[in-house]
C-alpha cells in the first residue's frame, strides 16, 4: 500500500537565488498511458503525495504538453496507441526539454532499457509495479533536484537533509556525515563566513567532536569534493575563515 508522506514543495529560486529550503508550489507530475483505469489509480496515489498530477492518453498529446507546460517530472508507459514511448523520450530530447523521464512498461529484455536509457530516460520501472515503487523513484528524482521539503540548496549544490545525501550540478557527491553536516553549516546561511573554531562549535552541538585541526581537514576534504571540476564554491577566504561563494 502506498505510503503517504509529506507534501513536497519545490524551491523558489526566484526569491531565494543562493540557499534556502524548499517551500513554494505543489511538484507537477505528467503520467502518459492509455490504459484509463490504470492512469486513474496511479494518477490519485501521486496525489495523495501532495503532487498535481495531469494525463496525456498518447505520445502526441505527451509531446505537445510537456512543449508547453512546466512538469517536474513524466511518468511514460512505453506502448502508448500512436507511437512507442522512447519515440517520445527522443523528440522530447531533441526539443531540449530536461524534464525527468521515468519509463513504466511491461517489457523487461535488456534491449527496451538500453533503448530507454539511450533516448535519454532517466529510470525504468517494469510491470506489475507498487505503487510505493513509482513514489520512491519520483521522490529520489524531486531529492536529487532540490525540489523536497528537506532540501537545502546553494546555486548548483542540493543537500537532502533527511537522507544526507549531496548534489552538485545533478551529480551525486560522496560525502561523509561530518562533511554533509559542514556543507549545511555552510550553505544554510547562518553566517557569510565561518571560523574552524565556529564550525568546531556548530559541529558539536550536531554529535561531532573535533578539534579545530580535524575541521580544517574535514572542510578541506569537503572543499575538494564540492569545487571538484565545477567553479570554486567552498572557499577560504584571506583572514581563514571558510565560506559558500555563489558559482557562476
Amino acid at each position: 500500500m502506498l505510503q503517504l508522506e509529506k507534501t513536497v514543495t519545490t524551491v523558489d529560486k526566484q526569491a531565494k537565488p543562493d540557499h534556502s529550503f524548499a517551500a513554494a508550489r505543489t511538484i507537477r507530475v505528467l503520467v502518459v498511458d492509455e490504459e484509463e483505469p490504470l492512469t486513474n489509480v496511479v494518477s490519485l496515489a501521486l496525489r495523495f503525495e501532495g503532487w498535481d498530477v495531469s494525463t496525456a492518453p498518447s505520445g502526441a498529446i505527451a509531446i505537445e504538453r510537456a512543449s508547453s507546460e512546466p512538469f517536474d517530472a513524466i511518468l511514460l508507459d512505453l506502448g502508448l496507441p500512436d507511437m512507442n514511448g522512447v519515440e517520445v523520450v527522443t523528440q522530447l530530447r531533441a526539443k531540449d526539454i530536461t524534464t525527468p523521464i521515468v519509463v513504466v512498461s511491461g517489457r523487461s529484455d535488456l534491449e527496451d532499457r538500453l533503448a530507454a536509457f539511450g533516448a535519454g530516460a532517466d529510470e525504468y520501472i517494469t510491470k506489475p509495479f507498487g505503487l510505493d515503487v513509482v513514489a520512491r523513484t519520483l521522490t529520489k528524482i524531486f531529492r536529487r533536484l532540490g525540489l523536497s521539503a528537506s532540501s537545502v540548496v546553494h546555486g548548483d549544490v542540493v543537500l537532502d537533509v533527511q537522507t544526507n545525501k549531496a548534489w552538485r550540478d545533478g551529480e551525486r557527491l560522496m560525502l561523509s556525515p561530518i562533511e554533509c553536516e559542514l556543507l549545511r553549516i555552510l550553505i544554510a546561511g547562518e553566517r557569510d563566513a565561518w571560523h574552524a573554531t565556529q564550525l568546531g562549535a556548530a559541529l558539536s552541538v550536531a554529535g561531532f567532536a573535533v578539534t579545530p585541526a580535524q575541521v580544517e581537514r574535514h572542510i578541506g576534504a569537503l572543499a575538494a569534493t564540492v569545487n571538484g571540476e565545477w567553479s570554486p564554491l567552498i572557499v577560504a577566504t584571506a583572514d581563514g575563515h571558510w565560506t559558500a561563494t555563489t558559482a557562476d
